[in-house]
């Protein structure tokens, strides 16, 4: 295992994290006007900036290679890393104990949004919150692209290879991943704000609410809930952050035609270019609605906001036909994104509700979305599987195969992904176990569980802040433990010992 590049990746992380401290310390001086403040994240920021640069060092002269042990032992370190500059602020503003504010920054950054700051915490921090959630989804996605495929992707990570993307474990190519899925995610970002924006949120309300939505942070902030306009906003940008986020770039890098035609006439050209450009428009459309984890989606998404629809108008819950759908559909999408916010209170919603939104939050979103859960294309091929054993129990010698758009699944991939599924529920199982062994009633610790292994957070009526708020020391430091294993997925926290565990056998012989 190569200790260089780990400390480079470290040093890449806090750099990065340095960048966007800009924005709390514009939001200091120019909204704030407040000098101190000011002066605190721009100091902050030389000291980000200072770690980082020391990583770098450390990592000088790195192999070019990243391992697989190496690259699980890198996904565990960065996460509790950045929680130590994450932390300062509310330690700062003491509004938080020291254990609730570790809390709040981890779940924040692995885009649980599990807020415990009071309602009279000042404005800074909300946008502290929102900006660590979009940066742990940023470094979440280029994970995603760089060191999962090594970690996880026989889990089902790297099937999103049928999507035209290619991963390595060479250094140099997975820059060039990296610079891919930031472009997407930072072009999202802009575009979410512009939105909230033009629903008639402030300038900083609507970076706030972008950022939360597209990273599936969440939490307790929410301006204007009865405004219509912000409400779809939301909508729209929960829904985006439940795609595969390197199918947004392929489906945006091939909508612009080359130009050809050299020897035509300029009208020629134009009129062949756009004749192109109508086509690669229509495909586009045509391939993303045609995806096998789009249509399931789509699909789950119109099931449960009709049922909830039904449920709540049919019972008197909500009487205004209008009201009662964006209440379903927002729902819906907060809770199958992992975002967790909620309009008003619906701990009084039927349990049926309850159940659905909390079975989209198992199903999580796409492969390569930042949403937590199981991820759709697995939740495919495990009913594909269900599917296959029974014809072959009906047709003992039939030969069968699972196929994912208009591709076969490999067998080795299939048993994989079973044994992830069954690893998933045995994680369950266990941190319920614990949680209950720490205080927790049965509910609360099956549902505070689920909430960090999903990254959801919050689970309507049954799990909220409070309960977060009400553990021991003990109890948060494993919720903090539970958070980043969900996060990363309980997988690479195997593959350490065992690495390990291989390596002491080498050396014996």
């Amino acid at each position: 295992m190569d200790k260089k590049i780990i400390f480079h990746m470290l040093g890449n992380s806090f750099s990065a994290f340095s960048t966007v401290l800009i924005l709390p310390i514009f939001y200091a001086a120019i909204a704030m006007q407040n000098f101190l403040t000011t002066i605190f994240f721009s100091g902050l920021l030389i000291v980000t900036a200072a770690i980082g640069a020391i990583f770098l060092y450390l990592g000088r002269n790195h192999r070019r290679r990243l391992s697989v042990v190496g690259s699980a032992l890198s996904m565990l370190l960065i996460y509790p890393a950045l929680s130590i500059i994450g932390v300062v602020p509310f330690l700062f503003f003491e509004f938080l104990s020291p254990i609730d504010a570790f809390l709040d920054t981890v779940s924040n950054l692995t885009s649980a949004g599990i807020s415990l700051l009071p309602s009279s915490a000042p404005y800074v921090l909300r946008l502290w919150q929102s900006l660590l959630m979009w940066f742990g989804s940023l470094i979440f996605l280029i994970l995603l692209v760089t060191v999962m495929p090594e970690v996880g992707g026989c889990f089902g990570v790297n099937m999103i290879l049928q999507q035209g993307q290619n991963f390595s474990p060479l250094f140099g190519q997975m820059l060039e991943m990296t610079k891919k899925i930031v472009k997407v995610y930072s072009a999202l970002t802009l575009l979410s704000v512009i939105l909230f924006k033009l629903a008639g949120l402030n300038s900083w309300d609507s970076i706030l609410m972008a950022m939360r939505c597209i990273s599936t942070g969440g939490g307790d902030f929410f301006p204007a809930k009865a405004n219509l306009y912000v409400e779809y906003a939301a909508i729209f940008t929960m829904l985006t952050a439940c795609g595969n986020f390197l199918f947004f770039y392929r489906l945006i890098y091939t909508l612009p035609p080359p130009i050809s035609g050299v020897k035509q006439n300029i009208f020629r050209r134009v009129i062949n270019y756009f004749k192109r450009l109508k086509q690669n428009i229509f495909g586009n459309i045509g391939n993303f609605f045609t995806n096998s984890e789009v249509k399931a989606i789509l699909l789950i998404i119109f099931f449960a906001v009709g049922f909830i629809f039904l449920n709540t108008f049919q019972r008197g819950m909500i009487e205004d036909g209008n009201i009662a759908f964006r209440y379903a559909i927002f729902h819906v999408l907060s809770f199958m994104s992992t975002t967790g916010i909620t309009l008003g209170d619906v701990g009084s919603a039927h349990d049926f509700d309850r159940f659905l939104v909390f079975m989209t939050a198992i199903f999580g979103g796409c492969m390569g979305s930042v949403t937590g859960g199981l991820k759709m294309m697995r939740v495919i091929v495990l009913a594909k599987v269900l599917s296959e054993e029974v014809k072959k129990t009906m047709h003992p010698h039939m030969l069968t195969s699972i196929r994912v758009n208009k591709m076969v699944v490999p067998e080795k991939i299939v048993g994989r992904i079973l044994g992830f599924f069954f690893l998933c529920c045995i994680t369950l199982f266990v941190c319920a176990a614990i949680f209950s062994l720490l205080g927790s009633n049965f509910s609360e610790a099956v549902a505070m569980s689920a909430a960090c292994l999903t990254t959801v957070g919050i689970l309507p009526g049954i799990c909220d802040p409070s309960n977060f708020l009400t553990l021991s020391a003990a109890g948060k430091i494993f919720c903090m433990i539970v958070l980043i294993v969900g996060r990363v997925e309980i997988f690479a926290l195997l593959l350490i010992p065992a690495g390990l565990r291989f390596r002491r056998k080498n050396k014996r012989w």
